[in-house]
């Protein structure tokens, strides 16, 4: 699938030139660029984000929910900076 993307003039000014400084069309250099994105993403630790999601809910819950909110007073501004306003 042939997709045409628009960007300013600056950036594919930018984006030609690391293309030549790597001695490789656009084309390929932007490839390159997906493929090490998306390399990474896999990288994170190994986990789906069903995982991650998982993992986020289980150490919530180790969190007691019976905190009571601060006042006011606690979160107003001149409690927070103080002097420095």
């Amino acid at each position: 699938m042939l997709t045409m993307l628009e960007v300013e003039p600056e950036l594919a000014s930018k984006i030609q030139a690391r293309a030549r400084e790597r001695g490789v069309s656009v084309d390929v250099y932007l490839r390159e660029l997906i493929d090490e994105k998306g390399t990474e993403s896999n990288r994170s630790d190994g986990l789906s984000s069903q995982e991650r999601v998982g993992l986020l809910r289980q150490w919530a819950s180790g969190h007691s929910s019976n905190t009571p909110p601060l006042s006011n007073d606690a979160i107003s501004r001149e409690r927070i900076y103080g002097e420095r306003g």
